[in-house]
């Protein structure tokens, strides 16, 4: 008989479990026919498509129950884990009474499932704290920015000596960093959803996919949901804006360590500092297809980033108008690129950046005012698809183009703004506080395996915070200096 730790906690109203990515197991590869080691041509597209099926899954903790029963196995579970230690706030003095400190009348569920499996579920409900905090315990924290960072990275397994240089990192005595190096994680923890569990839209072990248990966790979700907790809830501290930056490069960290681990990236690698171009992005495609809002949609602005090269061609496709972003032009906004003047030939090619500019029409910023953007795709590096919050490669690019769309009057309250990503980039505990008045919120999440419709918890940006424009944004984007000058203007001739 075994025993299975599922701590629990409410995110948003939403049930969440804690599971934990394991990178120290080689995953397990579908049996393949025997292949004749005579043919090493065979052989090798074999072992290729293997690698591709390669698949990391999601487990929980467990163990075999100890001859001292259920309680005191889940006790030892705790005090073996760092992570569960930190959640279950357990210091060394607390170890002898684990069992009084954690409660397990008032704070704990076990289910059992009778003779059909051997197992047995303890739901633990405890106060939410942050993955990215979980993520991070004896964890050197990544750079504010990647800039100045001697760090870069590389896939490889853990090794001793590169967490040695990792913790190295960060010290102002450190000096000699080498070229490459990957600050490596054996676990990773995340906050799952139980709801996402039992539809079957996150790859879960056998433990979890043992027959009954997917049904339980219906019991699990509905406990969680009527928990009625006497402990007051933390209240959440003022984030100052180091800690914000903290907060942020932490997120997006983890979501670059896991995809690259789990093999989710196309090109280039690293990923690190980019937007992701994750595996399977055509199929967003499909499923934006599904949007009454898209088969609506007359002209659509999507972010020129590689992931969203395939959705660029499929508007066009669709007979979409397509507006993509022309950041090195002084006095201009957009490309335009309308499918009825453009032969079925070229679609493809004006796809990519270098098609867009070649084959594009340049929208001034004088003519913007004159276009309805009804579709704005933004690129993505973490999204809280409950929220809605969301969280870029750090530039604010795609903000600060949304909020001259809006002041120019392209865009209004009707106007859908919607992600692509990968299941990975998806954080459900990215907290509230990364968005500030002037960040783009998502309305919809889209990645290849589903549509996402978020709570829409934050207003749209309506006007450009200059107080954030410095003097690097200004030489990226010479729009906006442009921009600035039309503005002055226009308030010349309103006084």
């Amino acid at each position: 008989m075994r025993v299975v730790v599922l701590p629990v906690c409410l995110l948003e109203s939403y049930p969440h479990v804690l599971l934990k990515y394991d990178f120290r197991v080689i995953p397990q590869t579908p049996a393949s026919p025997a292949v004749n080691s005579s043919t090493p041509s065979i052989s090798g597209a074999s072992n290729k498509s293997n690698m591709r099926s390669q698949e990391f899954y999601l487990t929980p903790y467990c163990s075999p129950i100890l001859p001292s029963g259920s309680i005191h196995t889940v006790c030892e579970i705790i005090k073996g884990s760092t992570v569960l230690r930190q959640l279950f706030d357990v210091k060394k003095e607390d170890e002898e009474n684990l069992e009084n400190k954690i409660d397990f009348k008032g704070h704990c569920r076990f289910i059992a499932f009778g003779p059909e499996t051997d197992i047995c579920i303890c739901a633990l409900y405890i106060p939410h704290i942050s993955s990215l905090e979980l993520n991070y315990i004896n964890q050197p924290d990544p750079p504010l920015s990647r800039q100045h960072s001697k760090l870069s990275y590389v896939r490889t397994l853990s090794d001793p000596s590169m967490k040695e240089i990792a913790l190295a990192y960060g010290n102002p005595g450190g000096e000699h960093l080498p070229a490459t190096t990957f600050v490596s994680r054996d676990l990773v923890h995340l906050w799952i959803s139980i709801r996402d569990i039992r539809h079957k839209l996150v790859h879960i072990d056998r433990v979890l996919k043992q027959p009954g248990i997917l049904s339980k966790l219906t019991h699990v979700e509905s406990w969680v949901t009527s928990y009625n907790d006497s402990v007051t809830e933390t209240t959440t501290k003022t984030e100052t804006d180091a800690s914000l930056r903290l907060i942020k490069a932490r997120a997006r960290t983890l979501v670059w360590d896991i995809m690259e681990m789990k093999n989710e990236i196309l090109y280039p690698h690293p990923v690190h500092g980019r937007i992701p171009n994750f595996r399977n992005n055509p199929d967003c495609s499909t499923n934006l297809a599904q949007l009454e809002e898209f088969q609506r949609a007359r002209v659509i602005e999507i972010c020129p980033s590689l992931a969203q090269e395939h959705l660029r061609l499929f508007s066009l496709a669709e007979g979409k108008v397509l507006l993509t972003p022309a950041p090195s032009i002084d006095n201009a906004l957009f490309y335009k690129l309308d499918p009825k003047f453009l032969h079925v030939h070229d679609l493809s090619r004006a796809a990519t950046k270098s098609g867009t500019a070649a084959l594009g029409t340049i929208v001034n910023l004088t003519a913007v005012g004159n276009l309805h953007v009804d579709i704005v795709v933004v690129a993505s590096v973490v999204v809280n698809p409950i929220t809605g919050a969301r969280l870029g490669k750090g530039k604010g690019y795609g903000d600060i183009e949304y909020a001259m769309m809006r002041q120019l009057g392209a865009c209004d309250d009707t106007t859908l703004v919607i992600t692509t990503v990968h299941e990975s980039q998806l954080l459900d505990d990215l907290p509230s506080s990364v968005m500030t008045e002037h960040d783009l919120p998502v309305n919809v999440v889209i990645t290849p395996q589903r549509i996402i419709y978020t709570q829409n918890k934050f207003p749209c940006p309506k006007a450009i915070n200059w107080n954030d424009i410095d003097n690097e944004t200004m030489l990226n984007l010479p729009v906006l200096k442009e921009f600035k000058r039309l503005q002055q203007l226009q308030q010349e001739k309103s006084k």
